[in-house]
């Protein structure tokens, strides 16, 4: 791109022209990872720049990186997962994912994994899809589309395609890159394997300033299991503000004196707030400002935790 004039390239990113244009070798790329979950969830230590890392930690990293920088080179990620749980999905790849797809889920919780933050209390639930609802899902655009770019989301059905149309479809392209020549890779009978720079891909999602940061502190208990849980709430755009206390002993299943006296030791002190119940009405309950836990958070992995005498402000 750096070589092309500012007439075919006007903003270092590809464009139409670019990628159809076969003498340039920039076409679009789809990268599809299904039953996204199983790399994510790898616990295997490997090696990485001199460190040993968890590798679905790292491919997690590196899928949130490509996620940021790919689509201005046409890279386009594609993520598939039966398993949409805030544990699953790291929460930095769920924020930067734009478009959210949400077929049938079993509890509105998933479904706000997905779709994002209390959609279902603006009317998109895909737990309320019955099972009878085949290829049914709601659809959370990123963008305009052809309802206008205040459409929030929308119900659409899928096309459906059985196996033997999709194995003409795919014979049809094999064929297609074979006149061309640009079947190559496994598809072509190469059994070459890729390896990767590991050293060079972790200065790449790193900070270019120190390529070898410190690594990170981390989190006690409860704190980390409550940061983990709220997942996009510390990281979305459009997360909440405020964690009512009884769902954090629920979901953490903790006893509410020992969550809250440990969150307290911490520098995290509860209070009470108004938030919207199902029906509409404002309820009070106490728990926890988001924007809190995150700092609390952040300042010890930085080395510098908070007195607990000084964070948060009166109950």
């Amino acid at each position: 791109m750096q070589d092309l004039d500012d007439d075919l390239c006007p903003e270092s990113k590809i464009t139409p022209r670019i990628s159809r244009d076969p003498t340039l070798d920039m076409p679009l790329t789809a990268v599809i990872i299904d039953e996204a979950h199983i790399p994510l969830e790898d616990r295997t230590l490997g090696d990485v720049a001199g460190k040993k890392v968890k590798l679905g930690e790292y491919i997690g990293e590196l899928l949130t990186w490509l996620v940021r920088k790919g689509p201005a080179a046409g890279i386009i990620l594609i993520a598939a997962t039966q398993r949409p749980d805030a544990r699953t999905i790291p929460s930095r790849l769920r924020a930067v994912l734009g478009s959210r797809f949400a077929l049938r889920v079993m509890d509105w919780r998933d479904s706000n994994i997905i779709l994002g933050e209390q959609m279902n209390t603006r009317g998109y639930d895909a737990s309320t899809l019955l099972a009878t609802h085949k290829g049914v899902g709601i659809l959370r655009p990123d963008g305009q589309t052809d309802h206008g770019a205040d459409m929030l989301a929308m119900t659409v059905r899928t096309y459906y395609m059985s196996n033997k149309d999709w194995q003409s479809i795919c014979q049809r392209g094999r064929t297609l890159r074979q006149i061309t020549g640009t079947l190559t890779g496994h598809a072509a009978g190469h059994d070459s394997v890729l390896v990767l720079d590991h050293a060079a891909i972790a200065k790449a999602i790193g900070n270019t300033s120190n390529p070898e940061p410190a690594p990170e502190v981390e989190l006690p208990e409860p704190l980390a299991s409550v940061v983990a849980y709220l997942g996009d709430d510390l990281h979305g755009a459009d997360s909440r503000t405020f964690v009512p206390t009884a769902e954090l002993v629920t979901a953490l299943s903790i006893d509410l004196a020992t969550l809250s006296r440990q969150l307290s030791d911490l520098g995290c002190r509860s209070k009470r707030e108004r938030i919207p119940t199902a029906d509409g009405t404002l309820r009070q309950v106490r728990g926890y400002p988001i924007a809190d836990i995150q700092a609390v958070a952040e300042a010890i992995r930085s080395g510098n935790p908070p007195d607990a005498e000084m964070t948060n402000n009166e109950e």
